[in-house]
């Protein structure tokens, strides 16, 4: 007897390969370009806010009131104001530089004692009024007004004067290496005075972005860097 041995054969089946036109190329194409460009925004959306709320934390705002105050009493740009706070004294009242200089604005005694001659305070002001915010604020502004008439209004001098003396900035501009015709600097020769200056212009680009309504439309920024 003839054993019948039977084999299983397995069909196999054949794939059609699916061949796409150009059109359908296109398509996917920019879907893949759409879904590319969405994650690209989205983690552009994800770094611009990290980077936004790391701003808002190193470019805090305080007494905001006795700044828009004083800085209208002296004519000068509130945002400047607060951007020389925030580099002198991170805002804190109590801040005692190395040097002796005070409160909020950092102001040296010797200078707050001749301010507050100015100021016809002779009989009540005492050093310890320099840690008052609301002192501290008006002397500060007293002085940078001061300087905006000194150094007609020039925004690098004024600075440079509120942290290197207007004494120096004036010697900066009686050089010829500093200055073309002694009324405008062309560099800031002191390092730290530079750095110091650039601080300030970076904390007031920082301000007038972050709080562009902070003091109202009375009080627009002004100061060029």
């Amino acid at each position: 007897m003839q054993k019948t041995i039977e084999r299983n054969t397995t069909k196999k089946t054949k794939r059609k390969r699916v061949r796409l036109n150009g059109m359908q190329i296109a398509v996917i194409a920019l879907a893949a370009v759409v879904a590319l460009t969405i994650a690209a925004f989205g983690t552009y959306l994800i770094v611009e806010r990290v980077r936004y709320e790391r701003d808002l934390r190193n470019y805090p705002v305080a007494y905001t009131e006795r700044i828009e105050q004083y800085a209208s009493e002296y004519s000068l740009d509130p945002y400047l104001v607060q951007s020389i706070m925030r580099c002198e004294s991170s805002n804190d009242p109590a801040a005692v530089s190395d040097a002796g200089a005070i409160g909020l604005m950092q102001i040296m005694p010797e200078t707050a004692t001749w301010i507050a001659h100015k100021l016809d305070l002779d009989d009540t002001y005492t050093v310890d009024q320099l840690y008052d915010p609301e002192t501290s604020i008006r002397f500060g502004c007293w002085y940078l007004n001061f300087l905006q008439g000194r150094f007609d209004g020039d925004v690098m001098e004024m600075v440079a004067a509120y942290n290197a003396g207007h004494g120096s900035v004036e010697d900066w501009l009686a050089d010829p290496r500093f200055s073309a015709d002694g009324e405008t600097l062309l560099s800031i020769p002191f390092e730290q005075t530079a750095r110091y200056y650039e601080k300030v212009m970076t904390a007031y680009e920082k301000y007038t972005t972050l709080y562009p309504n902070l003091f109202g439309e009375a009080a627009a920024p002004s100061a060029e860097p």
